[in-house]
């Protein structure tokens, strides 16, 4: 079946978003638009990162993408390998809404392994937005304007794993230039994969270790705690089900299963669970960074308080 060429959203044209209008200046006129499906009434907050995303970048993408479903947002982002699919796809699964900006015309879908996933975002009344005609092939540079698009149409841009020479800097550095709240996962100084976070908060962004803290950026209060249950209300604390913890992958919840209320070191642990140090320590993170996990001195860890 033949796909309907793009509605084309011209500035002069009533349904050209207002925002980009006003952004417009005596050398900068306002981009063309080409929209296939339709863009959310919801605010936006992109979520945007590296393409070769590790797995606990990934799986706290997924859980914050969730709870900015949950508390009304619509989620944008550029549709590449990584961070940009897990944030679409969690969003999906949430019931959300969801925007792929990308650098390419809409005859030319990049990259095509996300073909499926581009459907199933048309499906669920999500959108595909572009700044090229259909038949543009992708291009370096493209993308790099794709990003002020990308910064300009949403409330607030979250960087969840970008390295030094990250294309996802340019949006952060979109955002940057234009207002628009820039929150940052941190990431330890160790990590070459996020060296580029490390950046960009040195550079005054704002550090996003939950939902509540992109919450709070754009003007709106934390979400609301979960409450226990009547059965959650007889357990011990230990026992007691996280909030994230549906969200975390088995080895995250293999390091939650031998924590408990005593400090224990992070060679105990990974001689416990039988895992390698760095893979150990990146699911440490992810934990930390829910708050489940505490880090205390000399690379000691114990569960969060509740």
């Amino acid at each position: 079946m033949r796909v309907p060429p793009s509605i084309v959203l011209a500035p002069d044209t009533p349904a050209y978003p207002a925002v980009l209008r006003a952004l417009a200046t005596p050398e900068r006129a306002p981009p063309t638009l080409y929209l296939r499906g339709a863009l959310p009434t919801l605010p936006g907050v992109a979520v945007v990162g590296r393409r070769a995303a590790c797995a606990e970048a990934r799986a706290f993408t997924r859980a914050l993408v969730r709870d900015l479903v949950s508390a009304g947002f619509a989620i944008w982002s550029g549709g590449a390998f990584g961070i940009d699919a897990a944030a679409h796809e969690a969003a999906l699964e949430a019931s959300g809404r969801t925007v792929v900006v990308t650098g390419a015309g809409l005859d030319c879908p990049y990259p095509l392994e996300h073909v499926p996933l581009f459907d199933r975002v048309l499906a669920s009344g999500g959108a595909l937005l572009s700044r090229l005609p259909d038949p543009s092939p992708p291009r370096p540079q493209h993308f790099l304007a794709r990003n002020h698009v990308l910064a300009a149409l949403t409330l607030a841009t979250v960087v969840v794993e970008a390295g030094l020479k990250s294309g996802a800097r340019s949006a952060a550095a979109a955002a940057r230039k234009l207002g628009r709240p820039l929150g940052v996962v941190p990431h330890p100084p160790w990590s070459e994969a996020g060296a580029g976070c490390a950046e960009e908060l040195a550079m005054g962004a704002r550090a996003v270790t939950c939902a509540a803290d992109v919450l709070g950026a754009v003007g709106h209060g934390p979400s609301p705690r979960r409450k226990r249950t009547e059965t959650e209300s007889r357990l011990p604390a230990r026992d007691l089900p996280l909030p994230f913890e549906g969200t975390f992958g088995p080895l995250e919840k293999a390091v939650l299963g031998v924590l408990g209320d005593t400090p224990m070191h992070l060679d105990v642990i990974c001689d416990t669970i039988r895992a390698p140090l760095p893979a150990v320590a990146g699911a440490l993170l992810t934990l930390t960074l829910q708050a489940v996990v505490v880090e205390g001195p000399a690379g000691s860890y114990r569960r969060g308080k509740r």
